[in-house]
């Protein structure tokens, strides 16, 4: 006994099969994940961040000479800020001093914790900094009465010379917004030209 639906005439029966993979096809390729687009930050100088974002994400410098990492507009809740901080008045001081430099900007007054960070350059050489931990209260308004927390990591590079990895989140961020933001961070790499 045959059921109707398995019913298929024999010279239809290859023509039917090829559509039937030519549309399994271009589903799967639909379903592949998007390209990232590889980026230098900045394009040019002997220190840069090498980048890996994903569609949707976009990019946008700012005053500072930074890069703000902006996630597709349904999941805001979180950003990246990218920069490499030049600054002879520094020179010499710890880097505590640096993050409470850069992090006074944007309204972050003190640090609830710091923590030792490490990003990769190119050659697999791990290059070592420290991350700060704090609330940003000043400059950047709460939204609705969240507030917002930096991550602030500062990598020295030379004696007046460092970069910087910021992440800011809000409250809201579910767990896919934080498994996007991390992978944008583990594609992120510092290299210096020498």
């Amino acid at each position: 006994m045959k059921l109707a639906i398995m019913a298929i005439r024999r010279c239809l029966a290859g023509l039917t099969m090829r559509r039937l993979v030519l549309l399994l096809c271009v589903l799967a390729a639909g379903a592949l994940p998007a390209q990232a687009a590889a980026l230098r930050f900045p394009p040019t100088g002997k220190h840069a961040f090498l980048i890996d974002l994903p569609k949707g994400w976009q990019t946008k410098t700012d005053t500072r000479g930074g890069l703000l990492l902006i996630p597709p507009s349904q999941s805001q809740h979180a950003m990246i800020y990218l920069g490499i901080l030049v600054d002879d008045k520094l020179r010499g001081q710890p880097v505590s001093a640096v993050a409470a430099q850069v992090a006074k900007s944007v309204g972050v007054e003190s640090f609830d914790k710091e923590e030792p960070a490490r990003m990769t350059v190119p050659s697999g050489a791990v290059l070592r900094g420290t991350a700060f931990y704090g609330k940003i209260s000043e400059k950047i308004p709460e939204k609705r009465g969240l507030a917002r927390k930096a991550k602030i990591v500062i990598f020295p590079l030379e004696p007046s010379t460092w970069a910087q990895a910021w992440i800011v989140t809000q409250p809201g961020m579910n767990p896919v917004e934080y498994k996007a933001v991390d992978r944008v961070l583990n594609n992120i790499t510092l290299t210096t030209d020498q």
